[in-house]
Parts: structure tokens; sequence; C-alpha cells
């Protein structure tokens, strides 16, 4: 098993994962991933918490994708963060799931102030006659992957460049709510989306894909405000090309391809839509390009650990 947040589920996260699914068909015993139900700053420093790059429940889907066959809910409250490292590895790692094998990153930490290090976790592993390997990060350009590093090129529009490094194109869930319906009167019906619990990439218009049933749909995707018809209200609305149906009240996943354009304001409502009908094209162009083959990778450090 491994323990951590995992946000996003990056190629960083996937290695340590392919890992413990090497290693429970070894063993013959299930793989499982523990993680928190919300990340332990949240509580410690709320102020402080990043945006999350997917929900639990993407989460878990993205674990699942990649082999793993079950995945550990821990509840994050004041009484767990007390425990020290010790006291963590007894309650979780031998009481609840009597682990045979880690396997952990080499920046590993748990425990009371992230008190727990990799040598200590290594102590405890020997002492109960646990199996330990850490797995070295993986770089990109001479850059780690990492979760704040995505949250960072997502925040400042780098779709394409965020999902180098994810497992999984970079998904927004949102419900469908009524909007002002402009949209629908220029030719151009959109999903206005609300209640998004993950991070907002910077204003502008991006090439999308929307799933409703098992067809998939390309998605031009505006969020920021509406210079045109003078709006301060940031907006995140959805055009499914080619889509005609209700999707008042539903739950919409919303796949981040590129960034289009910056959001611009037009002298006139025709010349949006003209603007609009070229962003349309373009969409189409973009979503409908071969995925992206295996992100060139490599090991910082060498060797598998123990």
């Amino acid at each position: 098993m491994s323990l951590g947040k995992f946000d996003g589920v990056h190629r960083g996260h996937a290695t340590v994962l392919q890992r413990v699914k090497t290693h429970s068909l070894r063993w013959g015993v299930p793989s499982i991933v523990v993680s928190f139900d919300v990340p332990p700053i949240s509580i410690l420093k709320p102020d402080l918490t990043p945006v999350p790059l997917c929900t639990f429940h993407r989460k878990a889907e993205l674990i699942s994708e990649l082999g793993v066959e079950a995945i550990v809910q821990i509840q994050t409250d004041a009484s767990l963060l007390k425990l020290s490292a010790n006291e963590f590895f007894q309650r979780f790692f031998l009481d609840k799931l009597g682990v045979r094998m880690l396997v952990e990153g080499e920046n590993f930490t748990f425990g009371k102030e992230r008190e727990g290090t990799v040598p200590l976790l290594r102590e405890l592993c020997d002492k109960n006659k646990i199996a330990l390997e850490t797995v070295p990060s993986l770089v990109e350009n001479g850059q780690e992957i990492s979760s704040s590093r995505i949250r960072m090129l997502i925040n400042g529009g780098h779709i394409e460049t965020a999902n180098a490094m994810l497992t999984e194109p970079y998904r927004i869930s949102g419900v469908v709510v009524h909007g002002d319906h402009r949209g629908r009167t220029l030719g151009f019906p959109t999903a206005n989306l609300e209640e998004i619990r993950t991070i907002l990439p910077r204003p502008g218009i991006y090439a999308c894909s929307c799933k409703i049933g098992e067809t998939t749909y390309p998605t031009a995707t505006h969020i920021g405000f509406n210079p045109t018809f003078a709006q301060d209200v940031l907006k995140f609305e959805a055009y499914l090309i080619g889509f005609e149906g209700n999707l008042y009240d539903t739950r919409l996943n919303v796949d981040f391809h590129a960034r289009i354009r910056e959001v611009e304001k037009f002298d006139s409502p025709k010349k949006l839509v003209e603007q609009m009908n070229r962003d349309v094209r373009r969409v189409i162009e973009v979503v409908s390009q071969p995925k992206r083959g295996p992100l060139s990778l490599v090991f910082r450090g060498e060797g598998e650990g123990k």
C-alpha cells in the first residue's frame, strides 16, 4: 500500500502506484491506497489551503484506472493531526490494515508536524518486519513533477503543459444552472456550471471535451467575465458542439485540452459571433487530434530502495 494526498494523480504518483501494483501481485495481497478526505493543512492552516486539483471521487477513479484495487479514506480531524509518527504508524499501518509492504515517495512524511521522515519510516518498518520501497521523484525538463507545480500551471492557463504531467486531461466538474440565456440567442447555447470545487484555469477560451452518455462532444469553454456585454460576474460556460438536449441540474464533467485565446471585448455582438465561429472550428481541430503519447520521464536518482 501507499499513503498520500495524491492530488490530481499525476505521473509521479502513477510511478508509485505502479510499484504498489507490482508488489501486490508478487506478494499475492491486495493493492491499497490510503488518502485523506481533506488535506491536513485545511485544518491546521485553512487560510493557506490550496484549491485541489480533483475531488476525492475523481481521485478514486484515477487511482482505480491505474490498477489499484482499493482506496481507503482517512477522515482528517484534530485528533488525527495530534498523533505522533509512531502512533500514526501503529494505528493505520499495523492495527487497521496489517500492511505487508509500503511504497512511498522519497519526500514522504507522516505524523504530527510531519515529524515522521523516511529514515524513521524505514526504522519502524524494519522493527515490524514490513518491507519498504521509496520511489524517487520524477522530473521533466529538469523540474520535479508535483501537484503544486501542476496547480500553478493550470492557474496560469498552461493546460497542455499541465496535462503532460497528469495521467488524464485536467477535469472540472460542476452542476448546470440557468444563466442569462444570451448564448442561445447568439446561436451558441452554453451550459453554465456552478458548485465547482477544484481550481479554475486562468480566464480565457479553452478547447475541451465533454462526455454525455456514450458520446464525447468537442466543447468550447469560456471562463471569465463578459466584457462585450459589460458583465463583471465570473462565469464558467461550456458550449457542447453538436449536443441538443436539457442538461439543467445535472453534473457535467469537462476535460480541458488547450487554451485557445484570451477573453476579449468586441465592438458588437456580430463580431463576437464571428470570433465564436472561429473558436468552434479551432476547438474541433484540437479535440480531434490524436491523443498524446507517453511523457518522457526519468528518475531522479538510481535504484529502487529497499
